[in-house]
């Protein structure tokens, strides 16, 4: 049962494993050499001795590590495995570690960790502490989560040691306002680097119609009012719809303030003298409602507002261009619409310009940096074993190399000094990533996500030319940071009825359900509710994490 929840956990990794919980037994102190890998293809580059440890961590199988975490979407194709999947088996073999998974389902999981950590018994070694940085603050506060900085040091953590030295975000992200570290985050700055987030279109009705691809804000209103009128699924209805919804549903449609000088995604910005302001509430935020409504009024628009139409017209060759898809979601929207559309093909519209704004240029936000954080219980028993478990699989290079590019000679080679994934992970016949899910990388056992493979398994595709044409206008997200209790309190206060009032005004505004003239009782209304005092408190976050990247 402890395989298939192994197994089951590796599927978690990729949004979760986390570090899990020290028995009894031999402490780090312990450490033997190396053992035999049972792999046939082992990963060449696993080192068995580490600057300040050696691996195994301890003698094979005395040490027990559990942890707690939920399953994530692709959990199901682990569901088989009884005998662990031989990324999984190759990291207990390295680390000498027996790892016991508690997998939750994702939609229950929230729940279930905070009752544990309310109650404050039975808990794991480790366990993945939900809601980002307000939630490692709550339970470090507790005194429920250990200090990890008395264990991260030079000699005996030198993988951490020395991802913080080279990348500081990393430790920023990681360091409370008492200096202590409770916790690793979840961690996708790498990975954002090369996965885009903005909005698709068709190329083929492009093409059926003989448009040229849009590129102001004005041409993509053209566009969707030729679409709206010339029929350019070609079968003689006026069934199409010219523009439709998915992540965040109609007030995804925000994204479009990309045209009026702002960011696609992240609703806060910083300006150069590092002042952070809520953008929706700025009057060029206003201009790009009543864009929005005006196509709302000219049919342009799905008018299910919950976007729970826009898989069925796409399947159904009806939609023209939809908000908000990621590189790997375009690949899966072309999938959908080639079941009645072999020709169908969906690419990203280009940062959109406003001939009202020509010194505003828009950028495309990277995909938040980090989810949770992997965090080491009081109830641990061997804590120094479970910090440098962590070390090792979360920050070291071997590890990387196996969760990632699995085993040489199997999933990759080398050629010229460069990894290049074999033909069985490029060339198969699922995708790469289930391929290399299939042996249990992709997801991972703690999530500090990799780019560069990523981008490998997808070379010459559109992956490569999503990143090659985005790469110069991809920004990161305004930084956060752990908040105090005040700040945490006022934040989660505050914060969760105003994003809610914001999306519910913003899609009023959009479908004329709310009038535009009463846009300054809505700024009045977040004043109100205490967006300043949000705003306060993001200011503060992010000059904390400023200040420890400086």
């Amino acid at each position: 049962m402890y395989k298939k929840l192994l197994s089951i956990l590796l599927v978690t990794g990729l949004l979760g494993g986390t570090l899990a919980g020290c028995a009894s037994g031999s402490t780090a102190e312990d450490t033997t050499t190396s053992v035999e890998t049972e792999q046939e293809s082992s990963s060449s580059e696993s080192s068995t001795d580490t600057q300040g440890y050696s691996l195994p961590l301890c003698d094979p199988g005395s040490e027990t590590l559990s942890i707690l975490t939920y399953q994530n979407w692709h959990a199901s194709a682990y569901f088989d495995s009884e005998e662990g999947l031989p990324v999984e088996n190759e990291i207990e073999n390295i680390t000498g570690v027996n790892m016991e998974w508690e997998c939750v389902p994702s939609d229950d999981y929230a729940a279930v960790a905070q009752t544990r950590l309310a109650a404050g018994t039975d808990l794991p070694d480790i366990i993945r502490i939900p809601n980002g940085t307000t939630g490692i603050a709550e339970y470090s506060d507790q005194g429920l989560v250990i200090n990890l900085k008395d264990y991260i040091n030079e000699t005996d953590t030198p993988n951490l040691w020395k991802l913080f030295q080279e990348q500081p975000i990393y430790e920023a992200y990681c360091t409370s306002p008492d200096g202590n570290i409770y916790g690793l985050p979840h961690a996708e700055f790498d990975i954002n680097n090369y996965v885009v987030m903005w909005n698709i279109i068709r190329q083929d009705w492009l093409d059926n119609l003989g448009l040229e691809m849009p590129t102001t804000i004005d041409e993509l209103h053209d566009v969707l009012v030729a679409f709206r009128d010339q029929d350019p699924n070609g079968n003689g209805e006026k069934d199409e719809v010219p523009l439709g919804y998915q992540n965040d549903k109609m007030y995804g449609l925000y994204t479009f303030k990309v045209a009026f000088g702002f960011n696609n995604t992240d609703p806060w910005s910083v300006s150069d003298d590092g002042v952070v302001a809520f953008d929706l509430m700025d009057e060029k935020f206003l201009d790009c409602l009543t864009t929005l409504n005006q196509w709302y009024s000219e049919g342009l628009l799905s008018t299910a507002v919950d976007g729970s139409d826009a898989d069925s017209l796409i399947s159904q060759d009806k939609l023209g261009a939809q908000t908000l898809s990621s590189t790997d979601n375009v690949i899966g929207k072309d999938d959908l619409v080639k079941a009645s559309n072999p020709n169908g093909h969906y690419v990203f519209i280009p940062v959109l310009t406003n001939d009202k704004y020509p010194d505003n240029v828009g950028t495309i936000s990277k995909r938040q940096s980090f989810h949770d954080y992997y965090a080491v219980t009081v109830d641990c028993e061997n804590p120094k074993l479970a910090v440098q478990w962590l070390d090792w699989v979360y920050a070291s290079e071997e590890s990387a190399n196996l969760r990632y590019w699995g085993f040489e000679g199997d999933t990759y080679t080398v050629e010229d000094g460069k990894k290049v994934f074999t033909d069985k992970v490029t060339n198969g016949d699922t995708s790469a990533i289930d391929v290399m899910r299939g042996i249990g990388a992709w997801p991972n056992f703690v999530g500090n996500e990799k780019g560069e493979p990523f981008k490998a398994m997808y070379a010459g595709s559109y992956f490569d030319e999503a990143y090659n044409e985005f790469k110069d206008v991809m920004t990161d997200r305004v930084p956060i940071a752990i908040g105090t209790k005040e700040e945490n309190e006022t934040y989660t206060e505050k914060w969760p009825d105003i994003e809610t009032y914001v999306k519910e005004n913003v899609v009023n505004f959009i479908t004329g359900n709310k009038p535009l003239s009463e846009w300054d009782n809505y700024v009045k209304t977040l004043k109100d509710m205490g967006i300043e005092d949000v705003v306060a408190v993001k200011q503060a976050w992010y000059d904390r994490t400023a200040e420890t990247t400086e």
